[in-house]
Order: structure tokens, then C-alpha cells, then sequence
């Protein structure tokens, strides 16, 4: 790197998610970050590193060594920033595909303590699940392979996506169970009455 130094960035920002911009997950459902949804698991003391295609191996800043934030920026979108090494070979690589525009968007891995599903027009009932809180935020990335396109410079879980999906059918199946019985009860007790 000596003498190619001169265009070093002092510090790389991007987004690493949008809200309220839905994008298809995998085919079969579609997601949405609710505003709001990064602000418990930005409580406290964070430890929230910022890797390159999520790979752990290949760290590029960290929250709790002061190379890197992470926070929600004004439009409510999680926003974050790293301090980039010249003489890391990591970083050299990282830096110069965003410096030529071969890494132009980001992602982030993380779970959710609260979503909520309803119907998709594009996959039908169940299927379109809006974050409203993320239980833990794991790491943000600059990627090759983004899940939301708004984003600058979501990894997925899909079996615990699924998973969490036929809970909620589940969940609703016995609701109207319920209801039904329950009317069906009234419906009883009406006729005796009559």
C-alpha cells in the first residue's frame, strides 16, 4: 500500500438496513423492518462487530474496540461505520472493491424477539412478516449479496423463519377453533332457550 495511500478513506459508513421497504425472502415470503425494530438491541453496551460477507474471519471494525459504530440513522435505518487499516490486508481488499464499486451494499445478521405476519398479495396468507423488534443485532457487513436492495455500503435464518411462521399459523388455527367452538356453544345454548 505505501505510496497508493493518498485516496485512503479516514472511515467507511453505510446502511446495513432499511425500514418500511419490503423485499422477498427466499421465494415464499416477503419481510419488512418496522421503525423501531433496532432500538432495544441497540441498549446498552454493544458488542457489534462488522465483518465482510458475514464472514468472521474477516472482521473489519468493531463497536467495543472503538473501530466501528453502529446506530439508527434520521431516516430510521441501521447505519454504520468503520475505521479502515491501510495496512490490513482485509481491509485492503474490502476498501478498494467499495472504493471501485464492486461491493455497493450491505446486510446485517440478527434474530427477532417480535414479528408479526399476515398476508402477502404476491404469496398469499401468512406470508409477509414485519419485524418489529430484533432480540440480538450479531454483526453488520458490506456484501456482495444483499437482502434488502436499499441498502449501502438480512443473513437468514430460513428454517427458524419457517419455524416461526407455522407457530403463528398454528397459533391462528386454534384461535378459530376456539371461536368456533364457541359459537357453536352459544349456538347450543340459543336452541335450548327457544
Amino acid at each position: 500500500m505505501d505510496g497508493e495511500d493518498s485516496d485512503w478513506p479516514a472511515e467507511v459508513t453505510g446502511v446495513a438496513a432499511v425500514v418500511n421497504q419490503a423485499t422477498d425472502i427466499g421465494g415464499w415470503f416477503e419481510e419488512e423492518i418496522a421503525r423501531g425494530a433496532f432500538d432495544s438491541a441497540l441498549q446498552g453496551k454493544i458488542d457489534i462487530p462488522v465483518l465482510f460477507n458475514h464472514d468472521a474471519n474477516q472482521i473489519v471494525g468493531r463497536t467495543t474496540s472503538g473501530t466501528a459504530k453502529v446506530w439508527v440513522n434520521d431516516a430510521g435505518h441501521l447505519a454504520y461505520s468503520f475505521v479502515p487499516d491501510a495496512k490490513n490486508p482485509v481491509h485492503q481488499h474490502v476498501v478498494r472493491s467499495i472504493q471501485r464499486g464492486d461491493i455497493t451494499q450491505s446486510s446485517f445478521a440478527f434474530t427477532v424477539s417480535r414479528a408479526m405476519w399476515s398476508a402477502s398479495a404476491k404469496y398469499g396468507d401468512d406470508s409477509y412478516r414485519t419485524i418489529l423488534e430484533l432480540k440480538k443485532l450479531y454483526d453488520v457487513s458490506p456484501v456482495t449479496y444483499p437482502a434488502y436492495s436499499g441498502t449501502s455500503v438480512g443473513s437468514r435464518d430460513a428454517e427458524a423463519i419457517e419455524r416461526e411462521r407455522a407457530a403463528i399459523i398454528a397459533e391462528r388455527s386454534a384461535g378459530s377453533t376456539k371461536q368456533a367452538d364457541a359459537k357453536r356453544l352459544i349456538n347450543q345454548a340459543l336452541k335450548k332457550s327457544i
